[in-house]
């Protein structure tokens, strides 16, 4: 049988790749491979397998070893899917403990609240760790947050919305779209539970709870925002959002100088 151009499936295979068709999965490992070798009676280990079907056009080359992406009949063809995210599944598939989430930018387009496309995904890491070179196009920031501070979507590790907040607030320069952050911030300060952003600010520097407690303000929660930086001692200084260079304006309640979120912003809360 012939399935578009150039795609066989010999007969010995057929087992395998009706199993891959029912579960559809984006990237297949080694490991899985492995697997399906064996309850299909072949006596080939999965990096075996893996090459075959890749010859054949039904697996497709990632830069992850061991891992390649699935190419289904539904194709028509040896098309890759366009997965933005196709190799942090792979890094996924090859250890289900891999620590990386996705951060900033690539949090809030999958959390639904903005639009705009990073140019380079956003991963965040623990400090310390060191990502593989097959996430080398990706933006990293090494940053401790507990394992709550993310959800599943679309099969991925993401940053919740209050940890987008608190990351924001903690490494404001990670955050590469400030202009368009106004459009959705009230929603996203809506949806975000203060007891998970304060527990999450526990152990960063006040400066981070003092951005923190602003961007709940702006977002219309101005009573929770003042509590995160109640009884905080005074700054000598103003805490900077955005650079320093640039004008901007102050809000004295939480000590922040705001030269990114400020031309976007109709009105702040008093």
């Amino acid at each position: 049988m012939t399935v578009g151009v150039r795609r066989s499936v010999p007969s010995r295979l057929a087992g395998v790749l009706e199993a891959l068709e029912l579960e559809q999965p984006r990237v297949v490992a080694a490991a899985d491979l492995d697997l399906l070798a064996r309850d299909s009676g072949l006596t080939l280990s999965g990096v075996e397998l893996g090459y075959q079907l890749r010859r054949l056009g039904w697996l497709l080359p990632l830069r992850t070893r061991g891992v390649w992406e699935f190419a289904p009949a539904a194709r028509a063809g040896r098309l890759s899917a366009g997965d933005r995210h196709i190799e942090l599944r792979a890094a996924l598939a090859i250890d289900p403990e891999f620590p990386g989430v996705l951060a900033m930018e690539s949090a809030a387009v999958l959390l639904g609240l903005a639009r705009h496309v990073p140019e380079r995904e956003v991963l965040a890491v623990p400090q310390g760790f060191r990502v593989s070179p097959a996430l080398r196009d990706w933006r990293v920031i090494q940053l401790d947050l507990p394992e709550y501070a993310s959800t599943q979507v679309e099969g991925l590790p993401v940053w919740r919305v209050e940890a987008l907040l608190v990351g924001m607030a903690i490494r404001p320069a990670g955050y590469r779209d400030w202009a368009n952050a106004a459009a959705w911030l009230p929603h996203a300060v809506e949806h975000a539970d203060p007891v998970v952003v304060r527990s999450l600010l526990d152990g960063a520097p006040t400066t981070a709870h003092r951005r923190a407690g602003y961007l709940l303000a702006v977002g219309g929660r101005g009573d929770e925002g003042l509590v995160l930086v109640d009884g905080l001692a005074a700054d000598r200084g103003p805490v900077y959002l955005g650079p320093r260079s640039r004008p901007g304006r102050f809000d004295a309640r939480f000590g922040v100088l705001d030269s990114v979120l400020a031309a976007g912003l109709e009105s702040v809360e008093p």
